[in-house]
C-alpha cells in the first residue's frame, strides 16, 4: 500500500470527540540535553496536521552554513564533532517533535542513491533527566560485533584512546541518513506510525501507547519475526557485518505518517532513515 491511499483512509476516519480532546489541549515543556561526542548532526523538528519546520539544526559537514527544508532555507548552528547543547521547548496536544540524529556529508553533494557506509558516533541524549536516544560509541561497546570504520591494521588518523586502551573508533554506518530518532507527544497517546520508502511504498508500520518512560518502538515486522531485531538492520532486512564485502542497499526511508487522537501528520524527513529498529517514543504529560 502507497502513503496516498494510506492517509486517505485516515482521513475517513471518524474523530471521536471526547472531554480531554479539549480539556487536554494545555501546553507542557521539556528539555533536550546532549553533551559530548556526535558525528554528525542533531536536527530538531515540530509537526502539525499542516505542516513540518526545523526548530534547531546542528551539522559538522555543511560549509554553506544553511539547511533547505520543505523549500524553507534555516541557518545551522557547526557541530565539530562534540556537541553542548541544552534547550527548552514547549508542546501542545497537537504539535509532535521528533529529535533526530543524523550522519551526513552535505558538502559532499552525494545524490541519496550513491550513499556509503562510512563513520557515526553519538553519545546519549536526553529529554528532562531521562536517556531519550541512547549512546552509540565503540568505545563503550554500545553494540558488540558491528564493524567499525578503523580497521585493526589501519594507522589512527586520531591520538586519542578509549577506556580500555584502543584507538578512538566509529561504527561502519550509512552516510546522508539519520540513525536515532525520537517521537515526543504532548500527553500520553496511543499512536500509528508508517514509514515510506523513496516510492511512497510503506515498509514499517507501528501501533504503540507512548507515555513518560521513553521507549524503543517495536515495528509489526519486527513482533512477527520479519525483521532482524538487531539495532542496525538497515531497510529490507539488511545486516552489514562484513567490512571487506560491502552489502548495497539504495532502498531508504523517506517520509513518515503518524496518526494521534484522530489527527494525521505527513512530511518528509530532512535525511533518509535507514534503521526502523533506533526509533524511541515518549510523552511529556
Amino acid at each position: 500500500m502507497n502513503r496516498r491511499s494510506i492517509i486517505k483512509s485516515m482521513l475517513l476516519v471518524p474523530f471521536l470527540l471526547n472531554a480531554n480532546a479539549f480539556t487536554n489541549n494545555k501546553i507542557r515543556k521539556f528539555e533536550i540535553s546532549m553533551f559530548g561526542d556526535l558525528d554528525d548532526d542533531l536536527i530538531v523538528l515540530k509537526s502539525t496536521p499542516a505542516n513540518t519546520s526545523i526548530c534547531d539544526i546542528h551539522q559538522m559537514h555543511n560549509s554553506k552554513g544553511t539547511f533547505v527544508y520543505n523549500n524553507v532555507s534555516y541557518k545551522i548552528n557547526h557541530n565539530p564533532g562534540f556537541i553542548k547543547f541544552r534547550k527548552e521547548y514547549k508542546i501542545i496536544d497537537d504539535e509532535i517533535f521528533l529529535v533526530c540524529l543524523a550522519n551526513e556529508r552535505e558538502d559532499a553533494g552525494l545524490p541519496k542513491n550513491e550513499r556509503v557506509r562510512t563513520h557515526y558516533k553519538n553519545e546519549k541524549l536526553y529529554i528532562n533527566k531521562d536517556i531519550l536516544l541512547e549512546s552509540l560509541m565503540p568505545e563503550q561497546n554500545s553494540v558488540p560485533n558491528y564493524p567499525l570504520w578503523f580497521a585493526e591494521d589501519d594507522i589512527p588518523r586520531i591520538e586519542r584512546k578509549d577506556e580500555n586502551g584502543n584507538t578512538y573508533n566509529y561504527y561502519n554506518l550509512f552516510e546522508n541518513t539519520i540513525v536515532q530518532m525520537a517521537i515526543v507527544v504532548n500527553k500520553a497517546s496511543r499512536i500509528k506510525i508508517n514509514l515510506f520508502d523513496e516510492n511512497d511504498e510503506l515498509k514499517y508500520s507501528f501501533e504503540q501507547l507512548l507515555n513518560s518512560k521513553p521507549k524503543l518502538l517495536k515495528s509489526k515486522e519486527l513482533l512477527t519475526n520479519k525483521l532482524n531485531s538487531h539495532p542496525f538492520t538497515e531497510v529490507n532486512n539488511i545486516l552489514n557485518l562484513k567490512i571487506d564485502e560491502q552489502i548495497p542497499n539504495n532502498n531508504y526511508i523517506n517520509s513518515i505518517v503518524i496518526e494521534k487522537d484522530g489527527k494525521t501528520y505527513s512530511f518528509e524527513l530532512p535525511y533518509p532513515m535507514m534503521y526502523p529498529n533506533l526509533i524511541t517514543g515518549v510523552s511529556v504529560g
